[in-house]
């Protein structure tokens, strides 16, 4: 799998069965790179059918007005459509792994 890209076309049906881990980004700046890369590096490790979906803060607006996304990275775990908890700001890998911990 890979990290997919969440519009307003698919963000919905890709969060509504299932695991899914929402990062909310600004792919223009440090902290998001950061944080992405190593998204995609437990993404890679991750033992369970967890998605991973990106979505452009800068681009998909329809899709952040939904949620509660000031900063970004934002990240949210959705389960079955239904948010479970998020964090704000970049994070380190383990603490994102700690994260996910419970789903992976």
């Amino acid at each position: 799998m890979t990290i997919l890209k969440g519009t307003k076309d698919n963000f919905f049906s890709l969060i509504k069965e299932g695991v899914t881990l929402a990062y909310f980004s600004n792919p223009q700046t440090e902290e998001c790179q950061t944080t992405r890369a190593n998204l995609e590096s437990i993404e890679k490790n991750s033992k369970k059918d967890i998605k991973f979906v990106e979505i452009n803060v800068n681009e998909e607006k329809k899709v952040v007005d939904k949620f509660p996304v000031d900063i970004s990275p934002t990240i949210i775990l959705f389960k079955n459509g239904k948010i479970l908890k998020s964090k704000i700001g970049a994070q380190p890998k383990s603490q994102l792994t700690y994260f996910i911990s419970p789903f992976n």
